[in-house]
């Protein structure tokens, strides 16, 4: 596994209780070290408790990490090969859904934060564009700003009209024709054309319910709704990058060396066996002589 941390965490839990019990769900390791056929001294007793039990794991199940080559090295015996090849592969196996739980767990924590902060924004964001669709649906109006232009080229056609009318009838008043046919419509026409220009600026600039007010309200409301979309845009993006960031820091196991069994038994090794007779041995033809030089002197007496 890539890292001191993930390294030692690994060696960690293969030396512990957690590893023990995960093992007997598959395999049955109580049986494999008591082994009625094996030597009575080194085998775990049949009524063996569960601390027993593990003082027999950590017996025959050791694991070192080497920092400089970044590898968890893993050393099992028992009574027979085949079983410590079962226990290696079962404990490599296990290893490596362990890795998994870990890559599941720091993806779980990187991403807490990101999908919260998403959940936030979606939720700003449908509100905002709640807002701005209830406002439409009170007023009837998508886009204020185009009433507003066409009020505004409403008052200029009517201003122009009204400037045309009055130009005309300042003509007909310097020429002292005050009986002439067109000015009493003219006098109407720009009073009609002042009143119209009059109402429409009202609209335009009145205070409730006028194109101003309109404005004011739908641009809060839009900087609102654009404000939240960019909000939902920045937290989709780092929900992404954070999901890149999980993946690229995911850990994984590589198996080196499958595991295989010693052809040699590491256990009774036959120099220490013939040492410890020969010194047993001696012992007893120490004591032997010595027994029987007590006796011979018992009867000399």
């Amino acid at each position: 596994m890539d890292g001191y941390v993930d390294g030692y965490a690994a060696r960690d839990f293969l030396v512990s209780r957690e590893a023990l019990a995960r093992l007997e769900h598959r395999i049955d390791i109580r049986n494999l070290f008591i082994r009625t056929n094996s030597d009575p001294l080194v085998r775990l007793p049949k009524n063996a408790d569960d601390d027993q039990l593990f003082d027999a794991y950590r017996a025959r199940v050791t694991a070192r990490f080497n920092m400089l080559e970044q590898i968890v090295v893993m050393d099992v015996s028992s009574f027979k090969p085949e079983d410590s090849v079962l226990i290696a592969s079962s404990l490599v196996r296990m290893t490596e859904e362990f890795a998994d739980q870990m890559n599941q767990r720091a993806r779980e924590d990187a991403l807490r934060f990101s999908e919260q902060e998403l959940a936030r924004a979606e939720k700003r964001a449908t509100e905002a564009r709640q807002q701005m669709a209830n406002w439409r649906s009170e007023t009837g109006i998508v886009d204020p700003t185009a009433d507003v232009t066409m009020l505004n080229g409403l008052i200029n056609q009517l201003e122009t009209q009204r400037t045309a009318d009055q130009n005309e009838l300042a003509t007909i008043d310097a020429s002292g024709a005050s009986d002439h046919p067109r000015r009493r419509p003219l006098l109407l026409d720009i009073k009609t054309l002042t009143d119209r220009i009059a109402e429409t600026r009202k609209r335009l600039g009145g205070p409730s319910g006028s194109a101003t007010d309109q404005i004011s309200r739908y641009e809060a409301l839009n900087a609102a709704l654009e404000y939240s979309e960019t909000n939902l845009t920045s937290a989709r993006q780092a929900l992404d990058y954070a999901r890149q960031a999980a993946i690229r820091q995911q850990k994984y196991v590589v198996v080196i060396a499958e595991p295989r069994a010693d052809g040699r038994p590491s256990y009774p090794d036959p120099v220490t066996s013939l040492l410890a007779a020969s010194i047993i041995g001696v012992g007893l033809a120490f004591f032997g002589s010595l027994i029987v030089s007590i006796v011979r002197s018992q009867f000399a007496a």
